[in-house]
């Protein structure tokens, strides 16, 4: 995985009443109230990947900020996956699956900037996760996780050595891998299988991942997942249309299998404190999960809010104010979260021509 060279950086300039958005003076509502952070998410465009912005209100509300090219190329279709953009702190990890590069962008008060770009280390990247200076890409098309480092100002590097195989699928073909994402401690690598119906979990040390383990999942066609505070693993189930909870350590064990939300198509799932909420693609809907502290999950309402046609990823604030969703047009449709993890709606914005949006993340 060679370092790519990278010439320049783009910036977005941020302006209280008039934003820049695609060659176009965009007017912008006085009264949304203060930013209280951001929500980013790439366009996946074939003739250049970008970042749309979106400034987070207090109410939860967003309102379109712009775009920054990410300095690599997407594929201009979904890449039907969870996690192709995450942060730690004020930096951006995004995947570029059209030319299977990852870049690095620093989020500066209201400008984003590229900072860095690398070779993937293998064919079509689908998702990325970092823990600590680490991190860990998913290429889909060639079934492996690579890692890399980096440092607070997003210079990335190559983990000479890391490159993991997953587990093989025993139907033959590809495994239909959707996400990777580091366990809290930063001990654990999980990865959901689709094709094989099967999560796989990689303990991690000095950096480096180990061998694949495989483990059935209880339902079928796990795929989007999340880790509750505690560590607890908790997948959605596409095909089942459930939800399922996992110990990943010491050892891996099923807590609550296969748990229905009586909707379709249960695809993208994102925690914040002791509630989950899954996004269904069929149902335009999203459910609501308790996790006790056993990690056991309580389906608390199978239609905790409706999308609309084509949702397509989601993800919760930081302050777990607020749950947001990407939809199939582009735009991101928002949420206040109540108690009992109650959602409701908070209208939606839209900043770039959908081209395959592809991930979703929130500061």
């Amino acid at each position: 995985m060679r370092k790519l060279a990278f010439a320049g950086t783009a910036a977005l300039a941020v302006s209280s009443t008039l934003l820049a958005l695609g060659g176009q003076a965009v007017a912008v509502d006085p009264t949304a109230g203060p930013v209280v952070g951001h929500v980013y998410q790439p366009t996946n465009a074939a003739a250049g990947n970008a970042i749309a912005v979106f400034d987070r209100h207090a109410d939860g509300s967003l309102t379109g900020a712009g775009s920054v090219p990410t300095g690599g190329l997407g594929t201009g279709a979904s890449l039907a996956s969870q996690g192709a953009i995450v942060r730690d702190g004020r930096l951006l990890f995004v995947v570029n699956a059209g030319d299977d590069t990852i870049s690095a962008l620093r989020v500066r008060g209201s400008k984003v900037v590229v900072a860095d770009r690398i070779a993937s280390g293998g064919d079509r990247p689908v998702s990325i996760t970092v823990h600590d200076g680490v991190g860990y890409v998913l290429n889909h098309d060639s079934d492996t996780i690579v890692g890399f480092t980096y440092d607070g100002s997003g210079d990335l590097h190559r983990l000479r050595g890391s490159h993991r195989d997953l587990t093989a699928n025993p139907a033959g073909g590809l495994t239909d891998a959707a996400q990777v994402e580091f366990s809290p401690s930063g001990r654990t690598l999980a990865v959901t299988e689709r094709g094989s119906n099967a999560i796989d979990t990689f303990r991690v040390q000095g950096a480096y991942a180990g061998q694949a383990t495989s483990h059935a999942s209880a339902g079928l066609v796990p795929y989007g997942f999340d880790f509750d505070r505690r560590g607890t693993l908790v997948v959605s189930e596409a095909a089942s249309g459930s939800a399922s909870s996992y110990r990943v350590a010491p050892g891996f064990r099923s807590i609550t299998e296969a748990l229905g939300d009586t909707q379709a198509a249960a695809c993208w799932l994102v925690i914040s404190g002791d509630y989950a909420w899954v996004v269904n693609a069929a149902s335009a809907s999203i459910s609501s999960y308790r996790i006790a502290a056993d990690g056991s999950l309580t389906l608390v309402e199978a239609v905790a809010a409706g999308t609309g046609a084509g949702p397509t990823d989601a993800a919760v604030a930081p302050d777990g104010g607020s749950l947001h969703v990407r939809m199939r047009d582009g735009s991101v449709s928002s949420f206040t979260i109540g108690a009992g993890g109650s959602l409701t709606p908070a209208g939606s914005a839209f900043v770039a021509t959908a081209f395959g949006v592809a991930g979703l993340v929130a500061d």
